[in-house]
């Protein structure tokens, strides 16, 4: 092999390049053939078993031909892995030979030398090219299994059969190619330098790796081999330079090399402290950032690589980050904005939380969290979204100081109106997470803490005061010792002098000498004082270090010793630390408050969250009040009490939400079995006595869940029965009564609950304590009331017999509670008597005329009086003109054998409240009457009709199944057999879907309420029926409204008895209700008027208009009630939504919250409603923008922007943009075009429905000169131009070319709106010349003060308005003749 030592192998710029001769340089003599080449193998294989590394100088050629091969063929790859193993072992018999060669003290011979060199980077020129062209391989394969996925997915595994385990053997090849790396190679080299080449080659394949390899939990330590070569290389071979440019290359093309180098750069910094690499590649990274801030990909690498480092190694970071700040916090881009304050958030956690930073990194610090603290208002919201996450990631771990808490709280409460859900949400997470995590209190209280500040500071002022005297003590025995320090410091001379090591007894305590020392003070005893100070200085161990001062220091040392001493016995006292301490504790808790105030601030804003559209607002709203009730946040009880009304949502995932709230809130205890319990009653008592009323429903809704899910388990059902009946000890009588509330909801979900313990409940409710407190007797009779089991129906329980004891008892109870002036909330307590009457009593309607039997004798035995002369007339009971009692009034059908013989002294008086109670139970006793009738009687009836039809089957499996039948009312029956609808919660019984004509029993039931209740002769009712209307008609006379109020509401039961009585009294009702002035009145023939349309929709239909006339009323809560009345009515599909329904839609912009809140649940929820918003859209759209109703523009736009946004389906989106433009050449005042304008702006747009206003920018081309108007057709531009498609861009320019056409400046001379509508002065002249007639709606002129603006009117100028306009004025007079003049009962709509 001598012949061969006497060439150089030069590495080739290209591979091709050693096929030329050149001199002495090494070239490739043959290119063997793909059926050669296995036969070389195996000479190429039996020469490397010799472990001879040598044989590379006569095969170098067989292995160029398979690296320089371009087939892709099996036989191909099966010779570039024989290849790849054969080499590596080669490598490996080389590095065994040039370990001894290089280790070696004595450098290698010459011939050695270049014979090593040539040998080695021939080895490596060939290994390494061959693993690139396995990686070239490997990757066309994967790319073509990508292109071919879906057609051949059978034969993916086949194709990387071929490559096992590649990963693997790529792992090794680093190893090896490290191994080698590590000799000192240099040494090959005369002079000892390596060529840049060699560096260069070994070098480029990592990189290529690097590129190729994502990093992953299996291949971590083959990324780290890369970098353990790079370290070498920058080490020893000079490779600094290379290594930043190529690893910037990397970042810019590589999405997934940001972790990877990441990490790496950190690896070399550890391993080899190589840092000046990293500060290279960051300058290069900022300018190319700089010269490229727009969001490429190249930005977000770079933006990753950043992240990802400062993660890893924030101390690395901070050097840089000012620079990173200045450059890239104002571009364009806001991944890199995003990018910075992420690397800044990262360096204050992992860096600068120390509380011993130098005044250098606090600065640093405070930079940084300023910056983030800006950003939280950024332009965009990805920045501020980003920014709110990186404050929540600090305040998790701790790294926000005390001042920053405040402030950066603030910002977070006022990004609650950011415009973003995805801000909004981050903004209330970091509110929760500095409630949670917050270093003042566990209660923030705003009135607590404002105690314990304003007792702190009086503290404080105190303490201020004793300083000022201590000042003036310190002052005053300054000057004493002034005068005793001529005559102590010769006797301390002369101590020291004589006795320099005086003798000390050790065993004499300190504190015994300072009880000597003072009182020798007070004795000016100077001499022996100074022996016992020298003492206490000795037991102190200060001796050793006295004894070195010299004499004079010695005298100074124990003068100052005299002076310490003196001042304790003069009694002399410093405060000044005290009071430092005491200025931090005010300033602490004056922190606090200002705390707990910016988190009160932010709960207003939370109540508007609770009812947004966005689900995510909702939860998170939720879960803020959660916390902040816990927390004691004034504001939160109000949301806790909002978040109730969530409850009847459709939305399952928000009633959970709520449910686990109130779990969490109400449940959660640190205590455990009997004291958790008595803790949750404790809990649900309080949050029972602040709800509202209006929330008591709901708080039964969860009740019933908590009942189910064994929340309230068996142990609290006893401590509550345990405070209701005052046995458990401390109960208040007010805990009492609402642990009574708390088991009056929970049986309605457990009836076991009430019936287990019900002798209990019905001593009580007869006892003294029901007699003393009448709203104990209502909840036991309420709590009675649900022993009944609420799946089972009226036949499947026992009632009570009439002459039951307790059935007496408690009716001669009812009646004492009667006659008593001053009862509390009298209406409930007959209520609950008639309810356990008709629910739990047999012949209940018997018990009923019994009472009013007995109440009408003890009338005109013993309530009857003559007028009171003044002496004798009792306290003021009532306010009205007669305060006491009214005449009595006698209705037609009284005879004389009724009212027995009268004072004649004069006229009959009574007590007027005696006659509203008796007024409110007739009606209420004729309501369940007609309840019990409809519903027990028939489905008993039913009962026994079945048992009489299986007797005569003889059929007892079958009638198993019929006993179960689910129970019905004969109002649904004999709805569904006349094709009325029914609620549409109900399904039809099986039973009656087959039935007949007609089911006897349910017409003889509707006879009974139609034709004998009422109206028979002999009953009860048609004697008093009379009496209530006579009430009614004659208002100047019974002026107590309170009565009138009981009479009105008696009318409107009465009416839901009969048909007939209906029918008759329809009228008079509406004149009640358009007259009056009392509210309550008013409130409740609204709630009347909505169960009437229930009972008897045909009857009503005609009347539908006056219910939409209360939502123009001054009075909030009488638009409320109409608001709730007209929700109900329309969703369960009772009235026929029309264009009426704009009226509802202006209380979107309602005054009150709570009206503006269920009228926007109320639009969410038609909107899930197949077509019937969409189909009532345009009505809407057409009566607000009518110039007529004065409705403010800013008004108007919320209510579109809010209902517009409830349609999504992009059919309707189409029709809708058609009908809109349609309406442009129809309308003839600017404003009008400016809404329809705005209308079409809010909606998003598809391919069709662009189409649809390109095809119709005929109508509104002569309107795009109007400002406003060409604003809103360019948002619709702007906004469908984002993330659109090529197709979608393409009618986008389509449109924007046809809008810009509109805008061409026309003729000199002519009229641009010629074509079109006529100008605004024209309209406004018009308007003028022609003023239209405002008319009011449902109520007097005189109530139309507050929304008289926002009032539909009932007429338009005949120029302003279309043809479709003109039915619905036409609608519009109807409905106002029947506000002037009632209908009668025959009149239709």
């Amino acid at each position: 092999m001598e012949e061969e030592q006497d060439f150089q192998f030069i590495l080739p710029f290209k591979n091709s390049d050693l096929l030329n001769s050149r001199g002495d340089q090494f070239y490739v003599q043959q290119i063997y053939t793909a059926n050669e080449i296995p036969e070389q193998l195996l000479a190429c294989k039996s020469k490397v078993h010799q472990r001879d590394p040598f044989y590379i100088f006569e095969h170098f050629d067989t292995y160029y031909s398979i690296i320089e091969t371009t087939a892709n063929d099996a036989a191909a790859i099966r010779n570039l892995m024989r290849a790849f193993d054969l080499l590596y072992l080669t490598v490996d018999t080389l590095g065994g030979q040039l370990s001894p060669l290089l280790s070696s003290s004595e450098p290698p011979s010459s011939h050695d030398r270049v014979r090593f060199l040539n040998l080695t980077k021939m080895t490596l020129f060939l290994f390494i090219n061959t693993v690139k062209r396995i990686d070239i391989v490997v990757q066309q394969v994967l790319k073509e299994q990508q292109l071919n996925q879906q057609k051949k997915r059978g034969k993916q595994a086949e194709a990387l059969e071929q490559y096992p385990d590649w990963d693997v053997k790529r792992g090794k090849f680093l190893v090896q190619l490290y191994n080698v790396m590590q000799y000192e190679l240099e040494k090959l080299w005369s002079p000892p330098v390596a060529e840049e080449n060699f560096v260069t080659m070994v070098c480029d394949i990592c990189y290529r790796t690097l590129e190729l390899v994502p990093q992953r939990a299996d291949n971590r330590q083959c990324i780290d081999t890369l970098f353990y070569i790079f370290g070498i290389a920058i080490k020893r071979y000079n490779h600094a330079i290379t290594f930043p440019a190529r690893i910037l290359q990397i970042l810019r093309s590589t999405e997934h090399a940001s972790t990877t180098v990441a990490n790496g750069i950190l690896l070399l910094h550890e391993k080899y402290g190589i840092t000046t690499v990293f500060s290279i590649l960051m300058k290069d990274i900022v300018e190319g950032l700089i010269l490229d801030t727009s969001d490429t990909a190249v930005s977000r690498n770079f933006s990753n690589f950043l992240t990802e480092f400062s993660g890893i190694a924030p101390k690395m970071m901070i050097p840089h980050l000012s620079k990173l700040g200045d450059e890239l916090l104002g571009c364009e881009s806001h991944v890199l904005r995003n990018c910075v304050l992420q690397i800044m958030g990262d360096a204050v956690v992992g860096e600068l939380t120390s509380e011993e930073l130098d005044d250098e990194m606090k600065e640093a610090r405070n930079e940084f969290l300023d910056s983030l603290l800006a950003h939280v208002n950024d332009i965009s919201a990805h920045v501020r979204s980003k920014v709110l996450h990186i404050w929540h990631h600090l305040k998790e771990q701790h790294a926000i100081p005390l001042s920053y808490l405040i402030p950066v709280m603030r910002e977070a409460v006022c990004r609650l109106e950011d415009k973003s859900s995805l801000v909004r949400k981050s903004a209330i997470q970091l509110i929760k997470a500095f409630l949670e995590n917050n270093p003042y209190s566990g209660k923030l209280t705003h009135e607590e803490l404002m105690k314990k500040y304003q007792k702190e500071v009086q503290v404080m002022e105190q303490l201020d005061e004793v300083i000022i005297e201590e000042r003036k003590q310190a002052e005053k025995l300054n000057e004493q010792w002034k005068l005793v320090i001529p005559e102590l410091m010769p006797i301390i001379e002369q101590s020291l002098n004589e006795s320099p090591e005086l003798q000390i007894d050790k065993e004499e305590p300190y504190e015994d000498l300072v009880n000597k020392i003072l009182p020798l003070l007070v004795e000016k005893n100077y001499k022996d004082a100074t022996v016992l100070v020298r003492k206490a200085d000795f037991v102190l161990g200060n001796y050793e270090v006295s004894q070195l001062l010299n004499i004079e220091e010695r005298c100074v040392y124990f003068i100052s010793l005299f002076k310490t001493f003196l001042s304790m016995a003069s009694g002399f006292k410093d405060s000044s630390e005290e009071m430092q301490k005491q200025i931090k504790t005010v300033e602490f808790l004056k922190d606090s408050i200002e705390f707990s105030l910016v988190a009160t601030c932010a709960m207003p804003k939370m109540l508007e969250l609770l009812m947004s559209k966005t689900n995510t607002d909702v939860f998170e709203a939720v879960d803020l009040f959660t916390t902040g009730y816990l927390f004691g946040i004034q504001g939160t009880q109000a949301g806790m009490q909002r978040m109730l009304n969530l409850v009847w949502s459709s939305d399952k995932e928000k009633r959970d939400a709520v449910s686990n709230a109130y779990r969490r809130v109400l449940f959660t205890t640190d205590l455990t079995g009997r004291a958790h319990s008595i803790k949750v009653v404790q809990n649900l008592s309080k949050f029972l006595s602040e709800i509202e009323y209006g929330h008591y429903t709901a708080l039964e809704q969860l009740m019933g869940e908590w009942v189910a899910s064994e929340n309230v388990d068996a142990l609290i059902i006893q401590v509550l029965f345990e405070r209701f009946t005052l046995k458990l000890e401390g109960t208040t009588k007010d805990e009492s009564r609402l642990a009574l509330q708390l088991l009056i909801m929970a049986s309605q979900a457990k009836s076991t609950i009430s019936s287990a313990n019900r002798v209990i409940i019905e001593d009580i409710a007869v006892g003294e304590r029901a007699k003393q407190d009448p709203r104990i007797y209502t909840g036991c009779l309420q709590l009675l009331v649900n022993s009944i089991d609420a799946n089972n129906n009226s036949k499947y329980y026992k009632r009570n017999a009439m002459d039951a004891k307790f059935v007496q008892q408690i009716t001669s109870l009812f009646l004492a509670f009667f006659v008593h002036p001053k009862l509390p909330e009298f209406d409930a307590l007959a209520m609950s008597l008639f309810e356990y009457y008709y629910r739990m009593c047999q012949a209940p309607d018997e018990l009923a005329q019994h009472i009013v039997k007995e109440l009408l004798g003890r009338f005109n035995d013993q309530w009857l009086v003559s007028a009171p002369s003044s002496a004798e007339q009792p306290p003021l009971t009532q306010t009205t003109d007669i305060p006491y009692s009214q005449p009595m009034p006698m209705s037609q059908g009284q005879s004389q054998s009724q009212l027995p013989s009268q004072p004649a002294d004069g006229p009959v008086r009574m007590p007027v409240y005696l006659v509203a109670r008796f007024v409110f139970c007739v009606g209420y006793m004729t309501i369940k009457e007609m309840i019990f009738l409809d519903m027990d009687v028939y489905n008993n009836m039913k009962y026994r009709e079945e048992l009489t039809a299986l007797e005569e089957k003889k059929n007892k499996k079958d009638g198993v199944n019929a006993l179960r039948r689910q129970t019905v009312s004969a109002m649904e029956v004999r709805k569904r057999l006349s094709g009325v609808a029914a609620e549409p919660q109900q399904e039809p019984d099986d039973d009656l879907v087959g039935a007949t004509a007609e089911d006897n029993i349910a017409e003889e039931i509707n006879a009974i309420c139609e034709d004998m209740l009422l109206y028979d002769p002999n009953a009860l009712m048609s004697k008093i029926y009379p009496l209530i209307i006579d009430i009614c008609k004659r208002p100047g006379e019974y002026r107590d409204q309170h009565l009138q109020q009981s009479a009105t509401l008696t009318l409107a039961r009465l009416m839901t008895v009969s048909s007939k009585f209906c029918e008759t009294n329809m009228s008079f009702l509406m004149n009640i209700l358009n007259m009056t002035k009392n509210i309550k009145i008013k409130c409740n023939t609204v709630v009347g008027l909505s169960d009437l349309t229930f009972r008897f929709p045909n009857v009503i239909e005609p009347w539908t208009g006056h219910f939409y006339s209360q939502l123009h009323e001054e009075n909030t809560e009488l638009r409320l009630t109409a608001v709730k009345m007209l929700s109900h009515l329309i969703l369960h599909e009772m009235i026929r939504v029309k264009g009426q329904i704009a009226d509802l839609a202006l209380c979107i912009v309602d005054e009150s919250d709570e009206i503006k809140n269920i009228t926007k649940q109320f639009f969410k929820e038609i909107a899930n409603k197949s077509n019937i918003l969409y189909n009532v859209l345009p009505d809407i759209i057409s009566i607000l923008g009518d110039i007529n109703l004065h409705l403010e523009e800013e008004k108007y736009r919320i209510i579109m922007r809010y209902i517009l946004g409830l349609i999504q389906k992009d059919r309707q989106i189409e029709t809708l943009v058609e009908k809109l433009c349609l309406r442009f050449p129809l309308t003839r005042a600017e404003r009008q075009w400016r809404d329809i304008a705005y209308c079409l702006g809010l909606l998003s747009y598809n391919e069709r429905s662009l189409k649809k206003l390109i095809d119709n920018v005929q109508h509104f081309k002569d309107k795009v000169q109007i400002d406003e108007v060409y604003q809103s057709f360019k948002q619709i531009i702007t906004n469908t131009s984002k993330l659109a498609k090529p197709e979608l861009k393409a009618v986008v320019t389509e449109f924007e070319t046809r809008l810009n056409e509109c805008l061409q400046v026309t003729e000199p001379g002519s009229n641009p709106q010629t074509d079109g509508a006529p100008s605004e002065s024209r309209a406004n002249k018009t308007k003028t010349a022609r003023p239209g007639t405002k008319s009011q709606r449902g109520r007097p002129k005189a109530s139309s003060g507050r929304r008289k603006q926002n009032a539909r009117p009932e007429t338009s100028s005949e120029e302003e308005s279309s043809d479709d306009d003109r039915a619905t004025r036409s609608r519009r007079q109807t409905a106002q003749q029947r506000n002037r003049m009632a209908p009668s009962s025959e009149s239709s709509d």
